[in-house]
């Protein structure tokens, strides 16, 4: 059984009882204790459950962490997955298209993604980060959006930096966020992120979240969208087959990024 499939086994466990027995899973999935003890550190890295003694407990994802980190620190987290995820979402973009890439990590990644891919692609972004990563790249028509810039962020975020979105068009916004909920939609930790995200949704065709697992069910202090306006979410294997329903019946098409051997 290959390491997707036992993840998934034990995410849908876990959404029918509170907490999840290692005997239980080595019977259930025929594997080994050390296999099964290697699984839950995984999930627990990717903050989908909590190790206990036996075994494994579910946690409470309706709330998002308190403590606000920077564009440095996110960079060390979940990188795996989000390479995951950039490798997956790289595969929806066309030559020829615009694509908006906001400031958060995942977006980053994918910028590296595009590199070498495409004779002819413009990428339109208010990332310090990601306009650093593609100046001089072959094929890319680079535009950045200037404005007010946080260090912090590693970003340009403010009224001004969005306002180039009311003059062009997008294909594809490639939106990172902090968490993404059927109830909720899309949210956010801060105020100022949200204009720029705002306008690169209203300028694009197509907005598609690039999110990893630990960010999905999660409900952040401020709320940018409905989750009506996602058209795609990329995820990673960590997204369990009841988040996968929900999420569908809303009508968003869901793309899970495989594990890769690299």
């Amino acid at each position: 059984m290959l390491s997707e499939q036992r993840y998934k086994i034990i995410m849908d466990l876990l959404e029918q009882e509170p907490i999840v027995k290692n005997n239980a899973l080595c019977k259930l999935m025929s594997t080994t204790r050390e296999t099964v003890r290697r699984d839950l550190m995984t999930l627990e890295e990717k903050g989908l459950l909590k190790r206990i003694r036996g075994g494994a407990m579910k946690i409470s994802k309706g709330a998002a962490p308190s403590a606000y980190e920077s564009f440095h620190e996110r960079k060390q987290s979940q990188v795996v997955y989000k390479e995951h995820i950039a490798k997956e979402a790289v595969k929806l973009i066309q030559d020829g298209q615009v694509v908006a890439l906001d400031s958060g990590t995942t977006a980053l990644l994918l910028a590296r993604e595009l590199k070498g891919r495409f004779r002819s692609l413009t990428v339109v972004t208010n990332s310090l980060a990601i306009t650093n990563e593609l100046a001089g790249a072959s094929g890319i028509e680079l535009i950045v959006t200037g404005g007010v810039y946080k260090e912090d962020e590693e970003a340009f975020l403010s009224d001004f930096a969005s306002l180039i979105f009311s003059k062009i068009h997008v294909d594809i916004f490639f939106l990172t966020t902090c968490g993404i909920s059927v109830e909720a939609g899309v949210t956010y930790q801060r105020m100022d992120e949200i204009p720029v995200q705002t306008k690169m949704m209203k300028a694009a065709d197509c907005t598609i979240a690039i999110v990893d697992s630990s960010k999905l069910g999660v409900n952040s202090l401020v709320r940018m969208c409905g989750i009506e306006s996602i058209a795609a979410l990329v995820t990673d294997v960590g997204i369990s087959a009841e988040q996968r329903r929900r999420f569908e019946k809303a009508g968003v098409h869901v793309v899970v990024a495989p594990e890769r051997s690299e």
